[in-house]
C-alpha cells in the first residue's frame, strides 16, 4: 500500500459515531491527553488523533485541558498547542524523517533543530500560548541520579514535600517557562541517546518517562493542591478523563541468552559478549517501556479515584525503529492503526461521547 492510498482511505472513511456539536467551553472537569515517545512512530499517534478529530468534529486542542508528551509525543503536544492539524503533521513527519535521519547514528542535530525552528518559530516562548496546558518531559543529566524535568507553558506548582537531596551542590536551575524557547524544549525532550547528541544537560525524556501519564497526573494533582494553598480552590477542576496514546506495540520475541560470566574459552567469550548485548538491550527496553506495568499502574490509579482511562496503542506486525525511513514500513504501520481503530470502534465511540460531554 502506498502513502497516497492510505491518505485517500483516511479522507474517505466515514466515522460511525459522529456526534455533531462542539464541546461546552465551560465543562466542569478537565481532560488529560498523554503522548508516548517513539521517534518516527509518532505517526501512529497522529493517525489516532486524526480519527478522534474526525469522530468528534473538534480540534484536539479544544478537547483537552492538559497535554503531556515525551520526545516525539512532546513535539506533537506542541503541535496541538500551536493549532497545527494532525493531517498536516502527518505530512510533516513523512518529510521530516528524510531530512533528519540521514547518514549514520548519531545523527547531526542541525536538521532536527532547523525543522523545530521552522515549525514552532525560532523565538517562540513556551508561555506564548496558554491553552491547553502543556508539559514535555526531559531528563536532567547534569546530576547523579538524573532527574525528570517538565517543560511547561505555565508556572510550575509549588510543592510542600521535602527535597530528595540536600542542596549542597551548585546546580544551575532550569530555565523559567516564560524564557524557555519552544524549539529548545522539543529538542531537549527528544535527545535520544545514540540517535542525537544531548541538548546541553538534557537527555531524552523517554529515559525516565517514555509514557508520561503518571507524571502528568502527579503534576496536575500538585498544581491543584498549590491552588488550594493559595486560596484559589474555586479554580480547581477535577480530572475526569485520561487518554493515553502509544506509538505502537512491537511483537514479543524470545531471547536465548542474557547470561554474563567470565569466559574460560573462545566459545564462552562469544556467549558472554552476546549475553551482555542482550542484557543491555533488555535493561534499556525495561527502562523505556511505555506499556506493561506503566499502563497497569495508570489504569489502577484512575480506577481508584474515579477517572475514565483510555489506553490506545495498536499492535504492530514488525519492530519499527525510531529512525525508520521506509515509506512502505511506515504506511503499513498506519494501515495497522486504521485496522485497530475499526476493531476498537466501540471504545472510540465511548471516548468521543465522554470528551464531548459538558
Amino acid at each position: 500500500m502506498e502513502l497516497q492510498d492510505l491518505m485517500h482511505i483516511s479522507r474517505a472513511r466515514k466515522p460511525a459515531f459522529i456526534l455533531g456539536s462542539m464541546r461546552d467551553e465551560k465543562r466542569s472537569h478537565d481532560h488529560l491527553l498523554c503522548l508516548d515517545g517513539g521517534g518516527v512512530k509518532g505517526l501512529v499517534i497522529i493517525q489516532l488523533l486524526i480519527a478522534i478529530e474526525k469522530a468528534s468534529g473538534v480540534a484536539t486542542k479544544d478537547l483537552f485541558d492538559w497535554v503531556a508528551g515525551t520526545s516525539t509525543g512532546g513535539i506533537l503536544a506542541l503541535a496541538i498547542l500551536h493549532s497545527k492539524s494532525m493531517a498536516y503533521m502527518r505530512g510533516v513527519y513523512f518529510r521530516m524523517k528524510d531530512e533528519v535521519f540521514r547518514g549514520s547514528r548519531p545523527y547531526e542535530s542541525g536538521p532536527l533543530e532547523e525543522f523545530l525552528k521552522r515549525e514552532f518559530g525560532e523565538h517562540t516562548k513556551m508561555t506564548d500560548v496558554k491553552k491547553p496546558k502543556v508539559m514535555l518531559t526531559g531528563t536532567l543529566s547534569d546530576r547523579q541520579p538524573a532527574e525528570l524535568h517538565l517543560f511547561r507553558n505555565y508556572d510550575a506548582p509549588e510543592t510542600v514535600r521535602e527535597p530528595r537531596f540536600n542542596q549542597n551542590v551548585n546546580l544551575r536551575p532550569p530555565t523559567q517557562p516564560s524564557d524557555q524557547l519552544v524549539w529548545r524544549a522539543a529538542r531537549s525532550s527528544g535527545a535520544a541517546p545514540t540517535y542525537f547528541r544531548p541538548n546541553g544537560r538534557f537527555l531524552d525524556g523517554g529515559l525516565l518517562a517514555n509514557n508520561p501519564t503518571l507524571d502528568a497526573m502527579t503534576e496536575i494533582h500538585e498544581y491543584n493542591q498549590d491552588l488550594i494553598r493559595k486560596g484559589q480552590a474555586n479554580k480547581v477542576k477535577k480530572l475526569s478523563i485520561v487518554v493515553s496514546l502509544g506509538t505502537g506495540r512491537s511483537p514479543q520475541v524470545p531471547v536465548t541468552c542474557v547470561d554474563v560470566f567470565r569466559p574460560s574459552n573462545p566459545w564462552e567469550l562469544a556467549k558472554t559478549v552476546f549475553g551482555a548485548k542482550e542484557l543491555g538491550k533488555m535493561v534499556v527496553d525495561c527502562c523505556t517501556d511505555p506499556d506493561g506495568r506503566a499502563v497497569d499502574r495508570a489504569r489502577a490509579w484512575c480506577e481508584m479515584v474515579g477517572i475514565q482511562y483510555f489506553r490506545l496503542n495498536p499492535q504492530l506486525g514488525t519492530d519499527i525503529m525510531l529512525d525508520e525511513v521506509s515509506d512502505t514500513v511506515l504506511v503499513n504501520a498506519l494501515w495497522e492503526t486504521e485496522v485497530y481503530i475499526y476493531e476498537h470502534r466501540e471504545e472510540f465511540q465511548k471516548l468521543i461521547q465522554l470528551l464531548l460531554s459538558p
